[in-house]
């Protein structure tokens, strides 16, 4: 019998990076290698013992056993609600304002199904966090990438966008603080990016996964500018915040019409996220300083750490502010796939290529520093005695 077709959209995707990655480094393991990964920004540093002591309880409660409510408990939304209320000064709508997620980058994805039509643009940004793309192409919408560039501080030139570019798009995403760069915005920046956006007839979508991994003053939310829920939405998550990116917890808020097409979107495809992880996300924010302080506070000595090194080393480093991510380039540039290929080959440390976030991250390399402090400062020293 001849192999049944695969749906044609599934040519849409290249191989998922990450994956290509792992299995590459499984490749040197089963050689007997020592290999150090900082490719992957997957915390190391478990959940915080009260979160996981608070969820035990939590699991065992026969009541969170059942379907859970598909937006999100009317308890964890008025949470999020409150949290936003103390940590930017944003009043919100916890019944029509805020959706609960199964992780920021599922919500992510299904937000084009949302919001655009087929052969609608999308604008993205490139280097830029790849499950971006998944909803635009299985919406069967158009990719407008619009480069970051180190002298910009890896923020967009709204300036730098066509008319006709301008005249077929329909949505634009924002990531800050940003994966893969670690760059940061301000609230001025998210001013002019809200008139952008409601001159130009765009939804925004601003991606705020790692708004608590900061190690300077707080980071803004784009929902702090006046008349941004008219246009915007901004997705969180608990995964890096708290460390529990296996918890699959996050959620969108802003645009109450965005929000509510979502849900829509979500209650004919999934059935919301465990009860007893909602609770704990409650658990959380309730208890947000005392929790993300110190985890912020170890990424803060690592980024410190680390960066020297590679400075040191001959790197070009995008020394960060937020994230865990150092963004650099090797003393004597050339493609990132190379450099990663050959870190890997001769030291044992395997990170992402820039590439891998789209055409502008090429000649960079990102390091996620999601691995035990000793075993980066190893990493740090093989690197550094490789002879560019």
């Amino acid at each position: 019998m001849k192999e049944l077709p695969l749906g044609k959209k599934i040519d849409l995707f290249p191989p998922y990076l990450f994956r290509d990655l792992d299995r590459r480094r499984q490749e040197e393991v089963k050689k007997g290698r020592d290999v150090i990964s900082l490719a992957i920004g997957d915390p190391d540093i478990p959940t915080p013992r009260p979160i996981a002591d608070f969820a035990a309880k939590a699991v065992k409660r026969a009541v969170n056993h059942r379907y859970p409510y598909g937006r999100g408990s009317a308890e964890f939304r008025a949470a999020v609600a409150a949290w936003h209320k103390k940590r930017h000064g944003i009043k919100l709508d916890a019944d029509t304002e805020v959706l609960a997620l199964i992780g920021s980058k599922e919500g992510l994805a299904h937000l084009p199904f949302a919001l655009i039509d087929r052969g609608d643009s999308v604008i993205v940004p490139d280097p830029g966090y790849p499950p971006y793309t998944t909803g635009v192409l299985l919406s069967e919408g158009r990719l407008e990438r619009v480069p970051l560039f180190e002298k910009d501080g890896f923020l967009p030139d709204f300036g730098r966008i066509s008319k006709q570019t301008l005249a077929r798009s329909k949505m634009l995403f924002l990531n800050y603080p940003n994966n893969p760069t670690g760059a940061s915005a301000t609230l001025d920046f998210y001013k002019e990016a809200v008139k952008f956006c409601r001159k130009n007839e765009l939804w925004l979508a601003q991606d705020a996964a790692y708004s608590e991994t900061y190690f300077g003053e707080p980071c803004p939310s784009v929902l702090q500018v006046p008349g941004a829920k008219d246009v915007a939405v901004e997705f969180y998550s608990l995964s890096k915040t708290y460390c529990m990116t296996g918890w699959r917890l996050g959620w969108v808020t802003g645009n109450a019409r965005a929000v509510q097409a979502l849900t829509k979107i979500k209650d004919n495809m999934d059935s919301g996220q465990f009860n007893a992880v909602q609770e704990t996300g409650i658990f959380c924010l309730e208890h947000h300083e005392k929790l993300s302080a110190p985890i912020r506070l170890a990424f803060k000595k690592r980024m410190e750490f680390f960066s020297k090194e590679l400075l040191a080393a001959g790197w070009k480093v995008f020394v960060p502010d937020t994230t865990f991510f150092v963004w650099a380039k090797p003393p004597k540039g050339g493609k990132s796939i190379d450099a990663v290929y050959r870190m890997l080959a001769e030291s044992a440390v395997l990170a992402t290529p820039g590439s891998g976030f789209g055409p502008s991250g090429e000649g960079y390399v990102r390091f996620a520093l999601c691995a035990p402090d000793a075993r980066i400062k190893e990493a740090a020293r093989r690197i550094a005695k490789i002879a560019w």
